[in-house]
């Protein structure tokens, strides 16, 4: 069986990710007057975890006692399916002269290709941690806040064909949609997502949608547009909970024709 149950804080080495919090949830156990502030993991920033690829995120945790913090430990990461991943040894750096308010660092590996990792363990992940302050009080919480890991996901085979057309006449915009496959250690076709053919007139900074298509089996999208005025065309996927979003590379179109104006 590739999965068993772990206490919370467990030293096994999964994967996970991303985003700033602030604590919503009450603590299982607390000791006196020590405080959780904030948990911010991968500077606030989403882990968007390739089908083969390993990174270092940091994992920071602010907390307050009268006394002061002495440590925060220990602290994990949990999320579905018994995932699970060890934060390293936290280092605290006191916030004010006081010293009442500390912030506390430490590292954890995310690893798409251990075979730690699956694919049904992508979505919402939380913190376990315990506070430690210097008068002998804690704060302890299995859900200390929550964060997000997902599967990335990229375009490739952009096309618009032709390139360079008259005004009115008729664009192929196409691409693939692809997300990581951890249990493959491969990019496989993200089937049945709907994506959005977007355009941009030349001069302007703004991004239009112009349709909105499904994935084919293969991760297939071709729509046909007319051309109204030169400018550049981008597929959009947004994502979901377990899969990054993703925008294609963008695709010049040049139109022939004294009534073509950006925009139009």
């Amino acid at each position: 069986m590739r999965k068993s149950a772990v206490a919370m804080c467990a030293v096994a080495a999964v994967g996970a990710v991303a985003v700033v919090l602030v604590p919503a949830t009450s603590p299982e156990v607390s000791g006196g007057d020590t405080a959780l502030v904030s948990v911010v993991v991968n500077h606030g920033r989403t882990v968007e975890l390739g089908p083969d690829e390993t990174r270092t995120i940091e994992v920071e945790v602010t907390a307050s006692d009268r006394s002061g913090i002495r440590a925060v430990d220990p602290i994990g990461l949990w999320g579905p399916n018994y995932a699970t991943l060890k934060v390293g040894p936290m280092s605290c750096v006191p916030l004010s002269a006081g010293g009442t308010t500390s912030r506390c660092s430490g590292e954890a590996t995310v690893a798409a290709g251990s075979r730690a990792l699956f694919d049904d363990q992508a979505g919402t992940w939380f913190v376990d941690l315990r506070i430690r302050a210097a008068d002998g009080d804690r704060y302890v919480s299995k859900n200390a806040a929550g964060f997000s890991l997902k599967r990335s996901a990229r375009f490739d085979l952009a096309a618009a064909d032709p390139a360079r057309v008259a005004e009115g006449g008729a664009v192929t915009v196409r691409a693939r949609l692809q997300r990581a496959d951890w249990d493959r250690k491969a990019e496989v076709p993200q089937q049945g997502t709907a994506a959005y053919l977007q355009f941009r007139p030349v001069g302007s900074d703004t991004w239009t949608t112009l349709a909105t298509a499904r994935t084919d089996a293969d991760g297939l999208l071709a729509v046909n547009v007319p051309a109204r005025g030169p400018g550049a065309f981008q597929w959009y996927a947004p994502g979901d909970k377990w899969t990054a979003g993703a925008v294609s590379e963008v695709l010049p179109l040049e139109v022939d024709g004294a009534g073509a104006h950006p925009g139009q």
